[in-house]
């Protein structure tokens, strides 16, 4: 009963925000803040200490803001965004209901993770990245459980130097697509804060720096294990899943170009658009994976159950994110932002300094369980309250999605972190602190130079 309830809300939701921001009006804007509210309700029967924490932070900051007319109107703002972030993370996370029932994405994964020594990490890496494109985090829930069955060895036991350096390839790989990649939530979340950006220069910025830091991370990876016996090799490279990755490929190209159609036609940004896109791609996807000798009307109607046993993963996504996202918003009106913003003066302040300090916030506030979500939404308020700005908002966004990244393989409480360890059973400073803090250290030190390219 509860995934049913689940489910339905979810789809509630979903519509609802769909249409406050197409339609408009004041009922369509009510219904799904109302409904966010009741996804939360019921979904405290299948929340982790997670959700109980961000919702008892967002009641108290809730109770603050309620307190005089002006807090009333940001809180709705902020119920606002809460809604919108859940239902954008809902739409675009149910793209795994296709995902995980695929034999073509399980065929390319395994192809990636079975390469000889000498490509595994490449493969990885990139495998992770790409997939993680259109999969969101349902790419590392996918490949690291396919990660540790490469690793083992003829006599069952584990090849624990290989499977570091195979988890840290996909954390490096992933943590990317945040730079760039518009079905992230990062983008979602910075576009609706800064509307004044070249998405263009983003987009090209993200996937030049993407490539030179998963570049250093295969860099890294051959430094870090050098003079080191080879790992274990499972003898030739596998067959090239050529038909997988074509209906792989396909999937991707329908999810991009149809989104692309659908900004041009009724010009929608990127994420509006996606959320219009993603859930027909999902349902087509699971319609065409119809087993033989299964009737088309039964494969239609097992969607309903599949949706439902996906329910409370989807439910917990966006209950996290949606009351991240108003705990940031809720911060900057509770805190005297607009005090502080307007007895600062940044014009003296180097551009690539300003710049500098954005990611180093977000790492440093992830080692102590402030999700990046809840650090960007706030940083984002408090940086909109300055009445001059030391840099182009287009590299603060960019500098912003740095430290989302970096915070995705350099904190233990990234979102990324807890599905793999989750999945292997890895700790998760292991995962960070251990394999993966030097690394983020470089990564960091190469992004004061692209800061200080970009603001000379």
């Amino acid at each position: 009963m509860t995934r049913t309830l689940l489910a339905t809300t979810l789809i509630a939701v979903s519509i609802a925000v769909l249409a406050a921001n197409t339609i408009g009006g004041a009922l369509a804007q009510n219904a799904a803040r109302i409904l966010f509210v009741a996804l939360c309700l019921i979904g405290v029967r299948t929340s982790t200490l997670r959700e109980f924490l961000l919702l008892s932070a967002a009641l108290i900051l809730g109770g603050l803001l309620y307190q005089s007319s002006d807090g009333r109107l940001a809180l709705l703002a902020g119920m606002d965004l809460a809604s919108y972030f859940a239902a954008f993370i809902a739409l675009l996370t149910a793209l795994k209901i296709g995902a995980e029932r695929s034999a073509s994405v399980l065929s390319v994964g395994q192809y990636l993770i079975r390469q000889p020594s000498g490509r595994r990490f490449i493969a990885t890496a990139s495998g992770g990245h790409v997939l993680g494109v259109f999969l969101n985090f349902g790419a590392v829930s996918l490949m690291a459980p396919l990660i540790q069955s490469a690793t083992k060895r003829a006599d069952g036991s584990i090849d624990r130097d290989l499977e570091r350096r195979q988890m840290s390839a996909l954390l490096r790989g992933f943590a990317w697509i945040l730079l760039w990649a518009p079905t992230t939530l990062t983008q979602a979340v910075l576009l609706t804060l800064f509307t004044e950006i070249d998405q263009g220069k983003i987009v090209s910025f993200g996937v030049a720096t993407s490539l030179l830091m998963m570049g250093l991370g295969l860099a890294y990876d051959r430094f870090e294990w050098r003079g080191q016996a080879k790992p274990f090799s499972d003898g030739a490279a596998p067959v090239f899943p050529r038909k997988a990755f074509f209906r792989l490929a396909l999937v991707c190209g329908s999810l991009i170009g149809a989104t692309g159609a659908l900004q041009l036609r009724m010009g929608y940004n990127t994420a509006l658009s996606l959320m219009f896109i993603a859930p027909s791609v999902t349902f087509f996807w699971f319609v065409m994976q119809k087993p033989a000798g299964v009737s088309l009307g039964r494969q239609l109607a097992s969607f309903g159950p599949a949706l439902q046993s996906d329910a409370p993963g989807l439910a917990r996504a966006a209950i996290a994110l949606g009351l991240s996202g108003f705990i940031g918003r809720a911060l900057a009106d509770v805190l005297p932002v607009a005090t502080i913003a307007t007895q600062t003066d940044l014009s003296q302040m180097p551009g690539w300094l300003f710049l500098a300090i954005l990611p180093l916030l977000i790492t440093l506030g992830g080692q102590v369980a402030l999700s990046p979500i809840i650090l960007v939404v706030f940083i984002g308020q408090v940086v909109q309250s300055f009445p001059t700005l030391p840099a182009e908002p287009t590299h603060i966004v960019f500098a912003l999605s740095a430290g989302w990244a970096i915070s995705m393989f350099a904190s233990p409480n990234a979102t990324a972190t807890l599905l793999i360890s989750a999945t292997s059973r890895i700790p998760p400073t292991t995962l960070t602190w251990r394999w993966n803090l030097r690394y983020g250290a470089i990564c960091y030190i190469v992004l004061l130079c692209i800061f200080a390219l970009l603001e000379s």
